[in-house]
């Protein structure tokens, strides 16, 4: 009995730590919305643009200001913005959308 007690509090312990780095890796890769996160390229703010990896508040304004001459059909497009290229394009891409709501909440810090 004393032995699956232990087993059980070791269970829980390891649990909360896991919990714990999950969510600290969360914060450290800037996924504040969950593993999803997106942030919709037809319709975010240059603010919620500039949370996007590479991209600062003049690339955000860029993008803002290419979009309204040319919504993009497709996130590819955004490669056509002058300053962001394939690489750029490769460390955004899993975080841009052409539908639905921007739901990214924080800076995405991508190692280098």
């Amino acid at each position: 009995m004393k032995k699956a007690t232990s087993t059980v509090i070791a269970f829980v312990i390891m649990s909360a730590i896991s919990a714990a780095s999950a969510g600290a890796l969360a914060a450290e890769t800037g996924d504040a919305g969950g593993s999803n996160a997106v942030v919709n390229i037809n319709t975010a703010t240059a603010a919620e643009l500039a949370l996007l990896p590479g991209v600062g508040p003049s690339k955000a304004e860029a993008i803002v200001k290419y979009r309204a001459a040319s919504p993009f059909k497709q996130v590819d497009q955004i490669m056509r913005v002058k300053g962001i290229g394939k690489k750029s394009f490769q460390s955004m891409k899993p975080y841009l959308t052409v539908e639905g709501p921007t739901t990214l909440k924080a800076k995405v810090k991508v190692s280098k």
